[in-house]
């Protein structure tokens, strides 16, 4: 048993999935406790897969919203056997706690306060993550309209993303990950094994995440959809704190005109590069770390 203490970090439980090839039962990577004193505790115990994690790699996918990040991380994570951390779902968390609470989101003390006590947890449900806040099940509410309108005033907070800043990196930092969201590769880990952003036309954007609220059973009117999209899309770029960037040594994949395997495919193809020039640099002739094929 390991334990390992994040200072500064307050009131945040997080269980995070491991998707394995195999699809075997996934055990949580990290159970975390909190304890007195505004510091969060994790004890992590060390299973016989952990010690194949130790030369893995960490990967980081960034880009704007809708560009399918969240479907080409969680399906490349597979196909590698590798722990997925969708970043976004910590601040839609946080925001559909403020609108549980009938927290202003526009009072910057106040939602810094409240991101303070807030518990998260993932949960492995078969092949499905769901997200619990404070012992609920808040994760058919995390892709409402107004939980995203939220989250992104939310994710400007200086005081906000220091709180999530250290449970990502504490998480990711032994790698075997494959972690999304707007600033993984520029400032969650600048440092990552290998960086992507994801990209796509505002229109294809819009109409991606319309269908996909519909599916949802969600209202979704296309022109609000993608006019929400656009001024998302300025915010997260303009927005002091973290602003939505490409990092310069990221593979830019534009999936306008890709399905998902066509994306993966491209994914996996830098994967294999990295793969084989970390092995030759080792001595083992590429030999190490292999891509399960499904």
């Amino acid at each position: 048993m390991h334990r390992h203490f994040f200072p500064g970090i307050f009131g945040v439980i997080v269980n995070v999935e491991r998707v394995g090839a195999d699809r075997c039962v996934r055990p949580p990577l990290f159970t975390v406790v909190i304890i007195r004193f505004g510091r969060i505790r994790a004890d992590t115990e060390v299973r016989p897969y952990e010690r194949l994690r130790v030369r893995k790699l960490i990967i980081a996918i960034d880009g704007p919203a809708a560009a399918g990040k969240s479907t080409a991380a969680k399906n490349l994570a597979k196909r590698l056997g590798y722990l997925y951390l969708d970043s976004g779902a910590l601040y839609r968390a946080i925001a559909w706690k403020l609108l549980q609470e009938k927290i202003n989101p526009e009072s910057q003390e106040e939602v810094e306060a409240a991101a303070q006590s807030i518990e998260i947890e993932f949960r492995l449900k078969g092949e499905q993550t769901e997200i619990w806040v404070g012992g609920i099940d808040a994760t058919p509410s995390l892709r409402l309209p107004e939980v995203t309108r939220v989250s992104s005033i939310a994710s400007t907070y200086p005081g906000v993303r220091k709180k999530l800043l250290s449970i990502q990196r504490s998480i990711g930092s032994g790698g075997g990950v494959v972690m999304e969201g707007r600033d993984i590769g520029t400032v969650v880990f600048p440092e990552a094994d290998l960086k992507f952003y994801l990209d796509a036309t505002t229109p294809v954007r819009g109409l991606r995440r319309h269908k996909e609220l519909e599916q949802k059973g969600i209202p979704s009117d296309l022109e609000k959809t993608t006019r929400e999209i656009e001024e998302r899309d300025l915010k997260d770029s303009r927005r002091h704190v973290a602003p939505l960037k490409k990092s310069e040594d990221a593979v830019v994949i534009d999936s306008t005109p890709l399905n998902l395997e066509e994306v993966i495919a491209q994914m996996v193809q830098e994967v294999e590069k990295k793969l084989k020039i970390r092995g030759q640099r080792s001595g083992a002739g590429g030999r190490g770390e292999r891509i399960k094929e499904f």
